[in-house]
């Protein structure tokens, strides 16, 4: 009851006219509450516990007589006709709908579609490989119930193997999923994956290496040239 006293409903034009001839054949408190609402004064929302109590009313004995007294149809005061093109609360905001990714979307789709045929698969190599066996032992001599418990054992060991091949599949797919690269944010404002961060290049490194390279080869050039030619025959 404390949920719908919280809840509020649109007062639209057609649904004031809906309300605007009960005040004078409702019970008097019932009268009061609606009146409240429905006055050219009033808020555009009204609660909807009123129009709940006028549905409730509107279904009893005295309220159906009221009604086809005053020739007002019963049925305009179900729930469903007194809400038909209101809007619930409009007077509260709601958080915007945000989309999932697409692409997450379609990554989900895909596994559970395998997971699907990989579950499908288990069951068919399960029952062929116990219908194999159960053909194949006709031609030992065996009797029914030792072929029966053979085949039975067949596909037994057959479901152990699948069911340990789903669990192992399962636990990578699901270590995918929880792990993920941890991005780092390169000089240029962008971020990268850790996995490309071996192949990140600090721009001003590369560019003071080689002026460093650039100085230290003109310094060679000018002691080589300042070198008297006397020296070098010596």
């Amino acid at each position: 009851m404390n949920q719908t006293h919280e809840l509020n409903v649109s007062l639209e034009h057609h649904l004031i006219e809906a309300l605007n001839a009960l005040p004078t054949i409702l019970p008097d408190d019932l009268a009061v509450e609606l009146s409240a609402f429905i006055s050219p004064s009033s808020s555009t929302v009204i609660p909807y516990y009123i129009l709940l109590k006028i549905s409730q009313w509107s279904r009893s004995p005295a309220g159906l007589k009221a009604l086809q007294s005053s020739s007002l149809d019963p049925q305009s005061y179900s729930m469903v006709s007194l809400l038909a093109g209101t809007r619930t609360s409009p007077e509260k905001k709601f958080p915007a709908y945000v989309a999932k990714d697409p692409e997450t979307e379609r990554r989900q789709a895909a596994n559970d579609k395998k997971a699907v045929s990989t579950v499908v698969n288990g069951v068919l190599s399960v029952a062929g490989t116990g219908f194999a066996t159960w053909w194949a032992s006709e031609r030992t001599g065996l009797r029914l119930e030792w072929r029966a418990l053979f085949a039975t054992f067949v596909a037994l060991v057959v479901a152990l193997a699948e069911i340990i091949l789903y669990m192992i599949w399962d636990s990578r797919r699901s270590t995918k999923k929880t792990e993920r690269a941890p991005r780092i944010l390169s000089r240029n404002g962008k971020l990268v994956e850790d996995s490309d961060k071996a192949n990140i290049v600090d721009p001003t490194a590369a560019s003071s290496s080689t002026d460093h390279h650039h100085s230290v080869l003109r310094q060679r050039l000018v002691q080589s040239a300042s070198i008297p030619h006397d020296s070098l025959h010596e």
